[in-house]
């Protein structure tokens, strides 16, 4: 389901984006005036914070509560693995020009901060070394901004959680509780903004502390790898729902080895109404021949808010966060009737497959003849039009053209015969 205006909504893990890397906002639980807002990406160069916030609006169940999640604030910036293209987005919640390029993405995020059901917020980044109250080395020390749990102030008197600094330090001794290292140690870092903070004072988390919103913010370090960053992260959200009274399960156990699993997890790309899809896992750095529909807008949607497709050059730059995926070269066609129903013989047994699938086969598959209808298994050599009728083996495969780096995935694409338009495609994947 794709829902366009400033922002993109979008609930029950359908994902959808434009060419203009528009952030993405996916609503979780059961909606009321007790919601958590959760974001990611405001800096495009901390993946720990924009990582953590997209597996919480993928993989995590609210049971209890509501919880929003932009993940992607700054898109643009997360791409292009920068700071801020046009300038620190967090420095521009102050003041901000009508022509500055991210005036759109910051009065937009300021509405969601304001809104009534709003009642925690919590910002994630990734902070240089590792903060302590004085001075051990270059990277530990008052200076830095790692491991820290950030209030802004002590106290925010008529908010709905008040006791900032109270707040943060239980979520400190939680971390903690579940630290890697003792040298990742976290600290409750208090800015103290209102006294005179001159860089803070521009930033998110002070504007929603003067619409006298709860705020917080998350600091893993940038000493420590992606997955690492990201497991501090989680196990900060979690404790701040925990606070919120928001109750949640996920599909994995919190530990970093299960984390780095759940970054690199299979992602599903689908191209104008699952006429074309990919399944992104260690996928080849280029793949040819793709066929998109002539003379129209790409149009696509992906089960991860932080992959997006860009046009460069003769092709397609898919990227995830700031991770280059593969780069898509099209052919272009016009498109008939979406097929609805393909027989597949897997393995000796049919089955019925819609445009869009992946189907795993262990030794064989046969693609039943349509009437009308041809087909092009990719990576597959018969010398024939019309590759239907056949039992096609891995063996029988030209690995070169499978989408994985392994070999194991190929696609399987169908055309009339005599207007070769292209109607859809499958995946197969050999287990």
């Amino acid at each position: 389901m794709k829902v366009v205006f400033k922002f993109f909504v979008i609930f029950f893990g359908v994902l959808a984006f434009s060419q203009n890397l528009d952030y993405a906002l996916i609503k979780k639980g059961v909606q009321d005036d007790n919601t958590m807002l959760l974001i990611g990406g405001i800096q495009g160069d901390e993946p720990g914070g924009f990582l953590a916030a997209s597996i919480v609006a993928t993989d995590y169940n609210i049971t209890k509560g509501s919880l929003w999640v932009v993940p992607n604030l700054n898109f643009p910036s997360i791409i292009q693995r920068s700071r801020g293209t046009k300038g620190d987005m967090n420095r521009k919640f102050a003041k901000i020009d009508k022509d500055d390029p991210d005036y759109r993405a910051v009065i937009s995020i300021k509405k969601l901060i304001t809104d009534p059901r709003v009642s925690l917020i919590l910002n994630l980044h990734d902070g240089s070394g590792f903060y302590s109250g004085k001075y051990i080395s270059n990277d530990i020390n008052p200076s830095r901004w790692g491991s820290t749990c950030i209030v802004d102030q002590k106290i925010l008197h008529g908010s709905s959680y008040p006791n900032l600094e109270d707040i943060a330090t239980r979520v400190k001794d939680h971390i903690n509780s579940k630290i890697l290292d003792a040298h990742h140690t976290y600290h409750v870092k208090n800015t103290r903004t209102a006294e005179g903070d001159v860089e803070m004072l521009k930033s998110l988390t002070y504007y929603a502390v003067t619409q006298n919103k709860s705020a917080f913010a998350n600091e893993a370090s940038k000493n420590l790898n992606a997955e690492e960053r990201t497991y501090y992260h989680l196990l900060a959200i979690e404790e701040y729902m925990r606070v919120a009274g928001i109750e949640f399960t996920r599909p994995f156990e919190l530990d970093v080895k299960s984390v780095k699993k759940a970054i690199e997890k299979e992602i599903h790309l689908s191209f104008f109404n699952n006429m074309f899809v990919l399944n992104l896992i260690d996928t080849r750095s280029a793949l040819t021949y793709i066929p998109l529909k002539i003379g129209v807008e790409l149009e696509y949607v992906s089960t991860n808010p932080l992959l997006a497709v860009i046009k460069e050059g003769n092709g397609y730059k898919v990227q995830y966060g700031n991770r280059f995926v593969t780069k898509l070269i099209p052919q272009y066609f016009q498109y008939g009737k979406k097929i609805d129903m393909i027989k597949v013989i897997v393995d000796g047994k049919e089955e019925i497959l819609q445009s869009g699938t992946k189907i795993s086969v262990e030794n064989f598959f046969n693609i039943e003849k349509q009437n009308g209808i041809r087909v092009n298994v990719i990576g597959y050599s018969s010398g024939k039009i019309d590759e239907s009728d056949e039992n096609i083996y891995r063996k029988n495969m030209i690995t070169r053209y499978s989408t994985d780096k392994a070999g194991k995935i190929y696609r399987v694409e169908l055309y009339e015969t005599n207007s070769n338009k292209f109607v859809g495609m499958f995946l197969v994947e050999f287990v």
